[in-house]
Order: structure tokens, then sequence, then C-alpha cells
């Protein structure tokens, strides 16, 4: 079977022969054969065009709908397809543009150099399409919503990128890839100072993500830096925060494997949101509980429900014990983890009494909520048992 190239080199012949035929001056003839047949190649490159972009990816699209499939709807999405029909045209003017141009090799070559920096582009673009649809696929499983290959993807974008541009200047200026390689090393010192965070960015990147020190939606806290937020962004070089006044902070990726910082995602996996806050009570209240005290804190419905009398309990014991009942009830708190109510070491300001406990809520604004109710409560229930919050005069 007669390759299209054949096919059109035949009807060059047949077309220049029929012109001389006619009398046509062979000069002329020739000319007006070329004219003729490049202005064909153009015609067919633009009918392969319309083809590939007006059928052919109208009947994919109608294929992608139809099928259950979701992972044909993301590289659709992403323009894979729609990219690779721009090969269509070049491939036409590649395999018929030196059949009318024989006699003109230096623009022939021209036009080969051409389009393939044309296809080089286009399978560029065909490969970043793909890489996105991918990395989009990834990120709706179950692993992708935990660990972020962003920093790998943009270390694999960055080698195209490298390799692609070698390719272009071994297509253009005709050199060998072997020898541009050759060339690089002589520049290699010069290439790691200018690519210096980029060269730290993809080592600290590739710690990140092995590692899983941080992931997109993180809320981390630098106190040094002043930075309190979420992570939105994870790049090759910096990663960028939302920060709770809705300022933007953006650090180079390497500060992560560097230096220190505080990573909040362990709240949401853990049972409980800690509680660690004191009130000073004042030392000079604390008394031994006597009894008219203790029937006073009785009748108020303060006195603990397991409380055995003992003539050494004190009123801050009494206060202690109650409030660990009451915190039991309000049902705010994780009984399991962690749950105590302590005096600290007393200081100048007092002595402290701590609540050191686990809320089963974990929502910031909910939880702020239960600690000011908490310790609300704690201040406004000290003066029953006899006891002084402290405050400095």
């Amino acid at each position: 079977m007669m390759g299209i190239d054949e096919l059109f080199a035949k009807i060059n012949n047949s077309t220049e022969d029929f012109l001389k035929q006619l009398g046509i001056n062979p000069d002329i003839a020739h000319l007006v054969n070329v004219i003729v047949l490049s202005a064909c190649v153009a015609i067919l490159a633009i009918l392969a065009n319309y083809i590939a972009k007006r059928i052919i990816i109208r009947l994919i699209k109608r294929w992608v709908d139809k099928s259950e499939n979701p992972y044909d709807d993301i590289f659709y999405e992403k323009g894979v397809f729609n990219k690779l029909s721009h090969l269509a045209p070049a491939l036409v003017i590649a395999q018929l543009a030196p059949i009318p141009l024989n006699d003109f090799p230096s623009l022939i070559g021209f036009i080969i150099t051409a389009t393939n920096v044309y296809v080089l582009v286009v399978m560029m673009m065909v490969l970043f399409s793909t890489i996105n649809a991918l990395q989009e696929i990834y990120d709706q499983t179950p692993m992708g919503k935990q660990r972020s290959i962003k920093g790998y993807v943009q270390v694999v974008k960055s080698v195209i990128y490298f390799v692609g541009a070698l390719m272009l200047i071994s297509i253009v200026f005709k050199k060998d890839l072997s020898s541009l390689f050759a060339g690089l090393t002589a520049f290699a010192a010069v290439l790691m100072f200018v690519f210096k965070d980029a060269i730290l960015g993809l080592v600290a990147g590739i710690q990140i993500s092995s590692n899983d020190l941080i992931r997109l939606g993180d809320y981390i806290e630098i106190p040094s830096k002043n930075i309190e937020g979420n992570v939105i962004d994870i790049k090759l070089s910096v990663v960028k925060i939302l920060n709770t006044n809705k300022t933007i902070s953006i650090l180079p990726v390497y500060y992560f494997v560097s230096d220190s910082y505080h990573n909040w995602r362990g709240l949401d996996t853990a049972d409980g949101r800690r509680m660690k806050r004191s009130v000073n009570l004042d030392m000079r209240t604390v008394r031994f509980a006597d009894t008219a005290l203790i029937e006073k804190i009785k009748t108020k419905g303060l006195l603990p429900s397991s409380y055995t009398p003992n003539t050494t309990d004190t009123n801050a014991k009494l206060f202690r014990l109650h409030l660990m009942e009451y915190l039991k009830e309000t049902q705010f708190f994780n009984t399991n983890m962690t749950f105590i109510v302590r005096y600290l070491q007393p200081t100048e300001n007092g002595l402290p009494l701590e609540v050191y406990a686990y809320t089963k809520d974990k929502d910031f604004n909910r939880f702020e909520t239960i600690q000011s109710e908490v310790f609300e409560y704690i201040i406004a229930t000290a003066p029953s048992f006899e006891l002084a919050i402290y405050q400095r005069a």
C-alpha cells in the first residue's frame, strides 16, 4: 500500500510533468509546482489540525463523558488530549514539506528545525499536563490527602525544563547532547551558586515528604518569626503560610529541616485538646477546714460526694476535690487522658492552682469557651471555700 509521502511525491512529479507538457518553461513550471504543492501542504496541515481539534477531540469528549472512570475526565480537563492534537499539523509538514522543496535544502533544513522545535515544545506541554493530571489523581487518594507530592512534582518538572532546554539548543545549533552535558560540568560550581536555594529546596523537599514533616493545611507556629497559621502552599523552594491575622508569610523550604517550629497536626489525630492553665490563690487564705467551714460548703452543695471528714484537710484540698468532681460532671473532658487539678510550686505571687486536662472538643472557638467557663467558675467559687485569688495591689 502506497504511503502518503510516496503518493505526494508521485503527485509532485506528475504535476510538474503536466505543466511542462502544456509548453510552460521548465523553470517556471518547477516554481509553480513548488508554490502549488507547498500551498497544498499548508492546506493539509490546516485540515489535519481541524480534524484533530474539532472532530477527534469532540469524539474523545463524548467517550470521556460516557465513561464511568473518573481518571479520564481528569486527563481531559488538564488538556492532555487537546495538547496532543497540536502534533497533527507538525507531523504533516515534517512528512510532506521536503517533497516540493527538494531543490531548496536550506529552506528544508529551516522547516525541519522549526518543526522539531515545535514538536519538542508540544511534547513538553503534554508531559506537564500528564504530570498535573497524575498529581490530581494522587491528591484524591487517602494517601494524597495526608502527604503532598508537590515538591517531587516540581522537581520532575524542573528536570523536564532542563532536559528540554538542552534538547532545544541541540536542535537549533545541531549540537550533540553528550557534548552539551560535558560542557555543563565546567559550569557546575557556578550553577550550584546560582541555584543554591533551588538545590537546598530540592533536598529539603525530599526530606519533608519522606519524613512527613509538613502538609498542606497544617497549623504551624514559629514564635521566633511571629508566624502562626496554616500552610497553604508547598513549592520547590518556598512554603507559604496564611497567618491568623490573614497576612501571608513565606519561608524557604529548607527552614523546616534546619530550624525549630511547632506543628499542631497531632491535635487533629489526638483524642482531646490540652487545657493547661492556672490561677494563683492567696496563700494567706489557706487554712484547715473546721466544722463550720465544712457545713457552710456542704450547705452550698459544693462538698465532694466522696468526701470523708479529716481533721487535717484544708480548704484548698476541699476546693481541689470539688473542682475535680465539677470538671467530670461537665462532660467536657476526656477522662481517659491526663485529667488532674493540682497545685504547682508556690511563688511570691501565690499558690498556682492548675487544671491539666484534655477537652473532647478540639475546635479552637469551643475550646476557648470551655476554658473560659472553667476559670470563671474557679474564680467565682473560690470565696465559698474562703479562698482568695491572688491579685497584686
